[in-house]
């Protein structure tokens, strides 16, 4: 029994049809086990329940708890699954198999030996491997998969990306990859995965925190917007608004706004425009910046609306500096604010950004809160 429940610890998967380590977070239950053939009936395996956090799992049977790490190799078909007890009954102990999703669950399969790798879903007398199915446990849900494109001139963008990435995840269940070519500050730079065909279709939603205005090729520019325009959420922050100056107006459609230039370094106080709208529910009526960068806005595109307003005292006028859009099918929050790490890290702009992510994925509710499962993860 204490070997089974040992290689129980290695079955309790997400079901995602794109599998990596970011679709095993959650808390997932067995639908059947099988071993040499024959099904487990024990309840007390059946009603295990594990949960996996950023590649690690805790595993719960009864009164007895396990805990250690999970690898994932999906270059190989069906993919690969290790997972090494760290703190249980068997530490330092590593168990191999395979795994595949599909739409309500996952299957996998693991030598019970942990000698040599399965290399089709079977269980059978002489097989010695573990055939198990599984589903999410109900109130559950995957994180939300995040890509954070970051870089080029002008800005603490290596310091951003820690501030933006840990600052979401402290309020949004989401999970990161984070793109920043090294070396690239200057204003004109081709970033990686832009050329990669596809290179949005994991991701719930795209932060974009960059700044290469002077990258203005018409091709490029289409391969960056149409994921979005085919429904992929974005989050669009500060000196993105000056990106990608092509001889057309996509980009600023994109975005939502239009803005070439922006004013001197000073704080400013920012206003609460539509107090009833869900990513401004909890935003002060009235906010004291620190010592930002206003952008001037020449145009809010007619998909767009303006959620606050900052004044300034250079252009007499309260110039849109959050808002959101529609382009295409996608939803875009947006916001003008982030030139420095000191705004960024600030809790209410950090409440903004995570309200305005939230929103754009669709996992706000009407009263500003997460949809369950989609506040941060304890």
């Amino acid at each position: 029994m204490k070997r089974l429940l040992a290689l129980s610890l290695l079955l309790l998967l997400p079901g995602a049809q794109a599998l990596d380590l970011a679709d095993l977070s959650g808390t997932w239950l067995h639908n059947s086990i099988e071993v040499d053939g024959n099904p487990v009936v024990d309840e007390r395996v059946l009603s295990a329940e594990m949960d996996f956090n950023g590649g690690k799992y805790t595993f719960r049977i009864a009164d007895n708890t396990a805990r250690g790490t999970i690898k994932l190799d999906t270059s190989k078909s069906p993919a690969h699954i290790d997972l090494t007890e760290v703190e249980g009954d068997n530490p330092g102990r590593t168990l191999i198999g395979i795994v595949e999703t599909n739409a309500t669950g996952l299957r996998l399969a693991i030598d019970m030996q942990g000698d040599t790798r399965p290399t089709k879903f079977i269980s059978t007398d002489a097989s010695t491997h573990l055939l198990a199915s599984y589903r999410r446990k109900p109130g559950t849900v995957r994180p939300l998969r995040g890509l954070l494109i970051t870089g080029g001139c002008c800005h603490d963008y290596p310091g951003q990306a820690t501030i933006l990435t840990e600052g979401l995840s402290k309020r949004a269940n989401i999970t990161w990859d984070i793109v920043m070519d090294p070396g690239q500050t200057g204003t004109r730079h081709k970033i990686s995965i832009y050329k990669t065909e596809d290179w949005a279709r994991k991701y719930d939603v795209v932060v974009h925190n960059e700044c290469f205005a002077d990258e203005k090729e018409l091709d490029w520019l289409e391969r960056i917007v149409q994921p979005h325009r085919d429904g992929v959420p974005a989050v669009v922050i500060h000196c993105s608004m000056h990106c990608y100056r092509a001889p057309t107006n996509e980009w600023f459609k994109f975005v939502g706004v239009t803005s070439h230039r922006h004013g001197s370094h000073f704080d400013y106080a920012m206003t609460n425009v539509a107090p009833a709208h869900p990513v401004m529910i909890g935003f002060p009526a009235t906010w004291r910046t620190p010592k930002e960068e206003l952008y001037n806005i020449e145009k809010v595109e007619p998909t767009a609306t303006p959620l606050a307003t900052g004044w300034s005292h250079e252009t007499k006028k309260a110039e849109v500096n959050v808002w959101v859009n529609q382009y295409g099918k996608a939803r875009v929050f947006g916001t003008t604010i982030g030139h420095y790490n000191h705004t960024l890290q600030d809790p209410v702009c950090l409440d903004l950004l995570a309200r305005g992510l939230l929103w754009s994925t669709g996992k706000l509710d009407d009263k500003g809160k997460p949809l369950p499962g989609y506040a941060a993860r304890p």
